[in-house]
């Protein structure tokens, strides 16, 4: 599946990938030739020196393919570089939509570090794989076989001497390859819970300052690096004792076909100057197309290590909405018998909770902290499902109810309100093509009117930040606004204002409003029905 999609997504950039392959084609022919037309010169030119014309234009020849040659290997670098950074930003985008799509459960159990490993560092290394693997086997062997054929034209025997000390390398190459791809994937899986710990402690950082903390916290993490740096170290001795045995293979056949022609030739054989001179510089170039295929498989192992933490991204809720019926509206919400417990068996959250609401009702959940408030939350946002009983929409259990639908119709303030870099006006709207009575409107319902629309949130305090959270919501079309402690932060004038003002949305929607809540005022101003859990 991770394959296709990434196939797919990639497809646009077929066309610039094949012209990136010609070139690097190109390249491979251009560095080849001066070997072999040096041998021509040796052994064609010695015996007629003075032909000057024929001795410049063979020298004129070399000259211009080693500037050729110098201009392929800037552009195919540039070609294969920019190849890379762009398909790494079309999948990098495709993996963090893909995430931004699933369920609230996903992010209970998946660090935010670790999901950006996969979304930043891991769709880089795979999708590197997936350009280069098909160009890189194809121009290697190219590459290999073009070096044969110009070796098979100067001496055959010189050439099967070379095949046969070439297949001593590909014995060791096999033992040790197989020993890669474990040790990449243990690699992977160290760095991402390395990286999840550092996102988590730096988030709290605060926390460890007022506790004196940082010594305690340090050593852990500390071990977390010894950790990953004993694994690395596994990894790294399979791969450097993979391309040190490129290199000593390499450097060891060109001298032992060397060796083999000039025994051949103190034999009488056939074998010219020019055709030893030219197998002495032709056979190091086939350092570079083994030396690539080994990097290659290193990289290869570490995509197949890789692939299986990003399917993870890609893998569908297990709910199936298709079929399920569309909520147009909500007029309806109850809970019968309502309860939730933690999946493993554990503590009970909540338990047996009643309460019918329709248009116009307003709701106040109320209870010390640790009673489920914000699980109620969850369960009325369709982020969890009940684990007893059942939350009724419009007389239908929610289970069975598209939740797309059914949150289209449904407005929350969170108790963190989520701030990006941009204007009040851009974070109130949230991607949204709201009308500008509208924004004023929401902005003014939520005490933010004397504030430029223009002005940067992110210099807001946190009251303000709460406020424009709130204006958000209030901008929706809803038939449910679910609160979060709106007041939480604020002054009681400003309580009383927005208290006021929920009022009025109230009254202009017909809502159900559903608010949880410490305050008092809130409690006696704004809510009809009140809902107290206790802990159990």
């Amino acid at each position: 599946m991770l394959s296709n999609e990434v196939s797919r997504i990639l497809r646009p950039l077929h066309g610039y990938r094949f012209a990136v392959i010609f070139v690097s084609g190109l390249h491979i022919l251009a560095g080849l030739l001066p070997p072999y037309l040096m041998s021509l010169l040796i052994d064609d030119l010695y015996p007629y020196i003075n032909e000057y014309a024929a001795f410049v234009f063979t020298v004129g020849s070399i000259a211009g393919v080693l500037i050729a040659c110098f201009f392929l290997d800037w552009l195919q670098g540039y070609m294969w570089a920019n190849l890379i950074n762009n398909g790494a930003g079309i999948v990098r985008s495709f993996f963090f939509e893909n995430v931004l799509h699933k369920n609230y459960r996903f992010f209970l159990n998946n660090p935010v570090g670790d999901i950006n490993n996969k979304v930043l560092n891991d769709s880089y290394i795979y999708v590197q794989s997936k350009l280069m693997m098909m160009p890189t086997l194809f121009l290697n062997i190219l590459h290999i076989l073009v070096i044969f054929g110009f070796l098979f034209a100067l001496n055959v025997y010189m050439k099967l001497m070379t095949i046969a000390f070439s297949l001593v390398f590909f014995l060791a190459y096999s033992q040790i390859n197989r020993y890669l791809r474990k040790s990449a994937v243990k690699e992977r899986e160290s760095f991402s819970t390395l990286m999840a710990e550092s996102n988590v402690t730096l988030t709290g950082i605060d926390t460890i300052q007022i506790y004196a903390a940082e010594h305690y916290v340090a050593g852990y993490f500390e071990r977390l690096v010894d950790a990953y740096e004993h694994k690395l170290s596994k990894l790294k001795y399979w791969q450097t004792l993979s391309k040190a045995s490129t290199n000593i293979i390499t450097n060891i056949i060109p001298v032992a076909a060397i060796v083999a022609g000039i025994f051949y030739l103190s034999r009488g054989g056939n074998i010219s100057i020019g055709s030893i001179m030219a197998f002495y510089y032709l056979l190091p170039r086939l350092k570079d197309p083994i030396k690539a295929l080994t990097d290659f498989n290193i990289d290869i192992q570490n995509a197949k290590a890789v692939e299986l933490r990003l399917e993870e991204l890609l893998v569908k809720d297990a709910h199936d909405h298709h079929g399920m019926e569309k909520v147009e509206a909500i007029n309806e919400i109850e809970f019968r018998n309502l309860g939730f417990s933690y999946p493993d068996g554990g503590e009970t959250i909540l338990e047996n909770l009643n309460v019918k609401l329709v248009r116009g009702d307003s709701l106040a959940i109320v209870g010390p902290s640790g009673t489920g408030k914000t699980t109620l939350m969850r369960l009325l946002m369709r982020q969890v499902d009940p684990g007893e009983g059942e939350i009724l929409v419009n007389g239908r259990s929610c289970t069975e109810t598209d939740p797309a639908s059914y949150l289209a119709r449904v407005a929350v303030l969170p108790q963190d309100v989520f701030i990006f870099d941009s204007t009040i006006h851009d974070n109130i709207s949230f991607a949204k093509d709201y009308r500008e009575k509208r924004i004023r409107d929401v902005a003014r319902l939520s005490c933010l009117d004397h504030f430029s629309m223009d002005e940067n949130a992110l210099g807001l305090s946190s009251g303000e930040r709460q406020r424009l959270g709130l204006a958000r919501a209030l901008a929706c079309d809803y038939d449910v606004l679910i609160l979060d402690e709106p007041t939480s932060n604020l002054d009681s004038e400003t309580e009383c204002a927005i208290i006021e003002n929920l009022r009025e949305a109230q009254r202009s929607t017909n809502c159900i409003m559903i608010v949880v809540t410490h305050s008092a005022n809130v409690l006696e101003k704004l809510c009809t029905k009140e809902l107290v859990l206790a802990k159990h």
